[in-house]
């Protein structure tokens, strides 16, 4: 598992020890020290001198942070070219806890400081956490005269601080006896626990143990690169087969090429010229569709034959995989597909994004649903493309690859001889008009199952356990997802592996 926090942790405040934290030096690296070690104690409105060490550093920017109340620092920032500094601190007029932070570059330090009028105590905090997230650091504070019902559950660190293992005992040195001290603790920041302290004796150690618990999954602030995968029964696979043989690949090669494909392709040539008058002139004069007819004939399968070989073969490969990216959301994250198989969706007719589902459950489960709505002859045409690209070396889809085995350029000579065919459209505008006439026809084609009657829509839902993140959310998942296709009044199962992560879409 990975973590997107524990850069960070090791180098802030909110993963620092009670002192400071920063890397070691290295080469030109920056770090800053607090010379005053453990909690510095104060009394109300008292004021002291922290002495400030670093390395390659020009200038150190100070703050305060926590409940500080009305102390204040006598500078936020201070040079530090010599290598040391000094800043005054005064304490507030009321018994509190907070931290002092030093930045040099990407560095910092964090010096605690508890104020009291009556004294200072010792908490010893056991832990007991009986979840099964990782465990990889642990961290105890005290909030003084704040209740565990104020805290509200949330892992959040007051101070003094203290940063340890699970198993053993974090000592925080220093609490304010002066009154309510909450005591809360946290694994990273997705589990937590709380427990209320009425008072505390001076110079006394005070043992108690806390029950910690699973945060919910923060499903807010996750976002997940998916991929899915399509596994079907083998008769649901020969039915999703037979659907787009017998209803996506007719409807778009009736819509594509007519019932007459020489027809077709002239008609078409004629929307596209820059006169069709002219052009329906000389197509009666000229004899054309007879020739057009011929020239086709003689260069079999048909472009229906064909274009339907493409979209069968492509189908029966398999879709490939879904992939998208779902946006964080509490409940309706918003999925976006970007690919089937090699596909980009926006080609191959998927409504993008979409308004999904999701909820997290008991023991970390991620459940996720949602619909996808596929203009089905698009699905097929996409599909269709990329499998004439494979089968006709050089082109860039159906339409190109028909313009090249029926041989567009051919035909331009054919029907415009040595002259013009029309007005001043030769040989070579003759076949430029095929190209042009035969992408029209195919697109037509693409848009022939384009009604919200012919949808096809892609039910999904996944539940899977989920691999959880510093502050709950889901940095992955691994399960297997269970769907359906919908065409008209019909059902088809599939089935598939499901799989998620943040940032990479998962092999």
């Amino acid at each position: 598992m990975t973590y997107r926090w524990v850069g960070a942790c090791l180098a802030a405040l909110a993963c620092s020890g009670p002192a400071d934290v920063q890397p070691l030096p290295e080469g030109g690296t920056a770090s800053v020290s607090f010379d005053e070690s453990g909690v510095l104690t104060l009394a109300p409105k008292q004021t002291v001198t922290i002495g400030i060490t670093t390395k390659n550093a020009s200038n150190v920017t100070l703050s305060l942070a926590g409940n500080y109340l009305d102390a204040f620092l006598g500078a936020d920032a201070a040079d530090a070219a010599s290598g040391h500094t000094m800043v005054t601190l005064r304490a507030p007029s009321q018994p509190s806890t907070f931290s002092v932070l030093a930045v040099a570059a990407q560095t910092t330090a964090r010096l605690d400081v508890a104020v009291s009028a009556t004294g200072f105590a010792t908490v010893r905090v056991t832990m007991d956490y009986q979840g099964k997230r990782p465990v990889p650091i642990t961290a105890a504070s005290a909030f003084l005269e704040t209740t565990c019902a104020q805290l509200g559950g949330k892992a959040v660190d007051g101070a003094p601080l203290v940063v340890g293992t699970y198993g053993e005992k974090l000592v925080i040195p220093s609490v304010p006896t002066d009154g309510q001290v909450a005591i809360n603790v946290r694994i990273a920041h997705y589990a937590t626990g709380c427990l209320d302290i009425a008072s505390l004796q001076p110079n006394d150690t005070h043992d108690v143990t806390i029950s910690l618990y699973d945060l919910p999954l923060d499903l807010g602030g996750t976002t997940l690169e998916t991929r899915f995968t399509f596994t079907p029964e083998t008769a649901d696979a020969a039915s999703l087969l037979s659907y787009f043989s017998s209803v996506v690949g007719q409807a778009v090669t009736t819509a594509a090429f007519g019932t007459s494909e020489s027809k077709t392709l002239l008609d078409a040539m004629a929307t596209a010229s820059s006169s069709p008058s002219q052009f329906a002139s000389a197509r009666t004069s000229g004899g054309w569709d007879a020739a057009t007819q011929t020239w086709l004939s003689a260069r079999p399968p048909t472009m229906t034959a064909r274009s339907s070989s493409w979209m069968n073969e492509g189908v029966q490969a398999g879709l490939g995989d879904l992939t998208g990216h779902v946006a964080g959301d509490p409940t309706k994250p918003v999925f976006t597909p970007l690919m089937i198989g090699a596909l980009d969706v926006t080609a191959a007719g998927v409504s993008a994004p979409l308004p999904f589902q999701w909820s997290g459950q008991a023991n970390d489960v991620l459940s996720l649903s949602g619909v996808l709505d596929i203009v089905p002859s698009e699905l097929a045409c996409a599909i269709g493309d990329a499998r004439a690209k494979v089968d006709v070396s050089g082109s860039t889809g159906a339409a190109n690859a028909l313009a090249t085995v029926i041989d567009c350029a051919g035909l331009g000579s054919a029907l415009a001889g040595s002259g013009y065919a029309f007005g001043t459209c030769n040989a070579s505008c003759m076949a430029s008009l095929c190209g042009t006439a035969l992408t029209a026809m195919w697109s037509a084609g693409s848009k022939s199952l384009s009604k919200t009657s012919d949808t096809l829509t892609l039910s999904m839902s996944v539940a899977a356990p989920a691999q959880v993140g510093d502050t709950a959310t889901v940095e992955s998942y691994v399960g297997t997802w269970i769907g359906a296709f919908g065409y008209g009044s019909s059902k088809v199962s599939t089935e598939g592996a499901a799989k998620g992560a943040y940032g990479t879409i998962p092999n």
